[in-house]
């Protein structure tokens, strides 16, 4: 009776430990399993120029989705500094140093895909599906003629970002023209250890300065296709007129766009010009600001930024299609923009993206109405008259026409 109490007993307990030995073989076996199908993925490198913590999280977010939504491929990214993007990919030697996607800014396909970098994904990607979708003039930067290389990734533009309390003291509205603008900046400078200067914008050599330039100009009314015209020496003359009475510093020369938003959170600036990067650190800091359109001239200039999703010729184009689908999900496309304080290229999506954040209002409106630095000839001889004339405007004593006549010069080939 005993030894038969003490087996009933006993059964329980082997059954148990053997219960616990089966899980932990079951649990050492699928850890096993999942550490080999990440061994057997296939890596995937993407390059990118991103650097705020917002645009960070904006690309993790891609990486960890895309890699829970399949079993293939492993994402990951690396930041590559935008001064140095372009050239990095030229000076690469061995295939391998490349990456198998890049994140690039627009105005940059042109000239990678004339030098044979960028795959053709015409085959993969149907145009008629993409164009439906996308705005117009973004979708245009990733085609040349009828091939496609990328699918627009973000886009964006500039606007008038102001401190509304500067404005209330100074009994200021939103200035709609440019002899408002510049009354504004003129009354919003203030002198001392507290003072502060009426508008700033980026002036740095490179796309960041050429791009903020670039709306003071098209709003002279300037045609694109001929940007050396007389009529642009009027932008000219405006940037020097506020730099002449102080009410915008010289010291915008070494400033990049980040740098706007840090000096407006600072206080050191009631206006700067800036796009919708900046909008997740100004609702962090609290301060009461408002956006509002670049004032007119002649007309209101408009130009179209962003990112393009592109694959590079010759790696793993299989598996850099499969993250181009899945970027184009609306679902996925659409929280990226939350994420990195972008607009989504995807005109639904923005227009939806503004109804629940209202404060990117102005930037989606502008969006139908631009130019993309695509669309102007010869775009990086432009850019670089442009940097020469931010150089000398901001750095050096030339007058005015001095700096015109050279940006003539330059653009004209002369």
């Amino acid at each position: 009776m005993k030894k038969w109490q003490f087996n009933m007993i006993l059964l329980p307990l082997l059954f148990t430990a053997s219960g616990c030995g089966m899980n932990r073989q079951t649990a050492s076996m699928e850890m096993l399993e999942t550490e080999t199908q990440a061994e057997e993925r296939e890596n995937l490198v993407l390059w990118s120029y991103y650097e705020t913590r917002a645009q960070k999280e904006g690309l993790d977010y891609l990486v960890e989705e895309f890699n829970k939504s399949q079993q293939q491929y492993e994402l990951s990214w690396e930041y590559i500094p935008m001064q140095d993007y372009v050239k990095k990919l030229s000076s690469v030697i061995s295939e391998n140093d490349l990456p198998d996607l890049i994140l690039l800014d627009n105005p940059d396909m042109p000239s990678l895909i004339h030098s044979g970098f960028l795959e053709d994904i015409t085959e993969q990607i149907p145009e008629k599906v993409m164009q439906d979708k996308y705005y117009p003039k973004v979708f245009d930067t990733v085609r040349s003629g009828d091939k496609i290389y990328g699918i627009p990734f973000s886009c964006n533009n500039t606007a008038i970002i102001y401190n509304k309390d500067m404005f209330d003291e100074a009994g200021l509205q939103e200035p709609e023209t440019w002899e408002e603008f510049e009354n504004a900046a003129r009354t919003l400078t203030t002198q001392g250890e507290d003072g502060h200067y009426g508008f700033a914008m980026s002036a740095a050599a490179g796309e960041q300065g050429a791009f903020q330039f670039m709306p003071w100009l098209l709003a002279t009314g300037v045609d694109t296709q001929h940007m050396e015209d007389e009529c642009t020496r009027e932008a000219f003359e405006l940037i020097d007129a506020m730099l002449a009475d102080g009410s915008m510093p010289h010291e915008c020369l070494n400033y990049s766009q980040n740098d706007l938003t840090r000096m407006f959170l600072d206080g050191k600036a009631a206006m700067i010009e800036n796009g919708p990067w900046a909008v997740p650190k100004l609702e962090e800091s609290g301060i009461d600001y408002g956006i509002c359109p670049f004032p007119e001239h002649t007309k209101r200039g408009i130009v179209l930024g962003g990112e393009n999703l592109a694959l590079i010729k010759g790696k793993n184009v299989s598996g850099g299609i499969e993250v181009i689908n899945f970027c184009s999900r609306p679902e996925i496309i659409e929280h990226i923009g939350e994420l990195t304080g972008n607009i989504s290229p995807v005109i639904d999506n923005a227009e939806r993206f503004k109804q629940f954040y209202p404060q990117y209002g102005v930037f989606v409106d502008q969006m139908g109405h631009g130019i993309s630095r695509s669309d102007i000839p010869d775009w990086k001889k432009v850019c670089q008259a442009l940097c020469d004339s931010l150089y000398q405007l901001f750095g050096s004593e030339h007058t005015t026409d001095q700096v015109f006549d050279a940006y003539v010069l330059t653009i004209s080939g002369q």
